[in-house]
């Protein structure tokens, strides 16, 4: 039995059948919105598999449920997120036994996300993904020199806890990895989104856009949480859009199960 999901309702369905359909009840509180940059798809699941495993005396590894629930085959960042927590890097080509952490590092406590989820069409959906992806065509060396620099340039950043430094190489990554997409959503960044970005950056906010978007983040450091969540908030209105800004520390632990 399954109540309240609405956005993660095929993400829970999906989990309880690959645990061949056991008799619990789920009841889903909250949920994010599906195919908006958040990771809802990958973190419902594990969060489903994992909690009814135990209940059913089973232990659970999220590397090997992921492997069970068919993610991670694009990208492990979500199922090593939920197992390690903090910043976490997969070692890249898809692994038939799952994600292959590379590196983890916990992030500094004083650094908040800024997350901004503009009224905006939401991002490809799984299977709009899938065979986007499924088409062998390499970066151009632009995009991935920039791509290598800023995660080289934004895992040193995080390593010694220099925010400027992270930011410089988030802002490569987003420039390569748009340029790699950019026939797909218009530029470097979603073509509808382009002139909040541009806004944004002219106030002094390093974004980058999460997935296919419409999520937007940046980080900051804590005392600077109300002043960048504001001014990202009154961006998001000069351009016509309604939409949430939302203020999140890091979770420097993996997924947390706990009793109601």
């Amino acid at each position: 039995l399954v109540e309240g999901a609405v956005e993660t309702l095929g993400a829970v369905e999906g989990a309880l059948d690959a645990l061949g359909r056991p008799r619990v009840r789920v009841r889903v509180l909250r949920e994010p919105p599906k195919h908006s940059g958040l990771g809802s798809t990958t973190q419902a699941m594990l969060s489903v598999y994992c909690a009814a495993s135990m209940l059913l005396g089973e232990a659970c590894d999220p590397v090997e449920a992921g492997r069970r629930l068919g993610r991670g085959r694009v990208s492990g960042v979500g199922v090593l997120a939920f197992k390690h927590g903090g910043f976490v890097a997969d070692a890249g080509a898809p692994d038939p036994r799952g994600p292959r952490l590379l590196l983890r590092h916990p992030l500094p406590p004083d650094w908040v996300f800024i997350v901004a989820l503009p009224s905006a069409p939401r991002g490809l959906g799984e299977a709009e993904e899938a065979e986007l992806l499924s088409r062998p065509w390499r970066p151009p060396p632009r995009a991935a020199s920039l791509m290598a620099e800023g995660f080289l340039m934004l895992a040193s950043g995080v390593a010694r806890g220099d925010l400027e430094y992270a930011l410089r190489g988030l802002s490569l990554m987003q420039a390569g990895t748009g340029l790699y997409f950019s026939r797909q959503q218009g530029g470097v960044y979603r073509a509808d989104l382009a002139a909040v970005v541009a806004e944004a950056e002219k106030e002094g906010l390093v974004m980058a856009q999460s997935s296919w978007g419409p999520a937007l983040y940046t980080i900051v450091r804590e005392r600077e949480a109300s002043w960048a969540a504001s001014a990202l908030g009154g961006i998001l209105r000069h351009h016509g859009l309604s939409g949430r800004v939302a203020v999140t520390e890091p979770m420097n632990t993996g997924a947390l199960l706990e009793a109601l």
